[in-house]
């Protein structure tokens, strides 16, 4: 089952969430970062993104964040697929495909025309992923974090 996620939702998807933003470097004992945590999450419910969730019976497993360009008299031409999340032990079995499926129809039927994606560009198995489900690499910025880093790729989907 896939749903809309609210702000509330989210706690049960911090595992997931915290693993999507920063890794291994995450560390739930500490308070600080379950501090800046909550507050990442409510920034990006405050910039108007919307959460998805992936359910496996009543089991969180996996999530999405999409931020839809909306603005009064426009018509919502893209949006950004900031992140999107699958429980490890799921992933490779075709979870991530489902959750982006969603989230693309869901884009569609709010008249998105194009939906855009980045990852650092040294991860060949994200990258791979979108290519699998109709990215393209449109763009790459190198040396984003500092002399000699990958930098980041940018890719993009038209939704027909």
């Amino acid at each position: 089952m896939i749903k809309i996620l609210t702000i509330d939702d989210m706690e049960e998807f911090y595992p997931i969430v915290a693993e999507v933003l920063c890794g291994k470097h995450f560390d739930f004992d500490n308070m600080e970062h379950v501090s800046w945590l909550k507050k990442k999450i409510s920034s990006f419910f405050s910039r108007g993104m919307v959460f998805f969730g992936l359910y496996y019976e009543e089991d969180p497993i996996g999530y999405a964040a999409l931020d839809i360009n909306e603005q009064p008299g426009f018509p919502n031409v893209k949006a950004e697929l900031h992140q999107i999340g699958i429980q490890n032990s799921l992933r490779r079995k075709s979870m991530g495909t489902m959750l982006l499926t969603h989230v693309e129809n869901y884009a569609r039927e709010k008249g998105v025309y194009c939906m855009l994606m980045s990852t650092y560009a040294a991860d060949y198995k994200v990258i791979a992923f979108y290519g699998k489900n109709g990215f393209v690499p449109v763009a790459t910025i190198p040396d984003v974090h500092g002399p000699g880093d990958e930098g980041i790729v940018y890719m993009r989907k038209i939704l027909k």
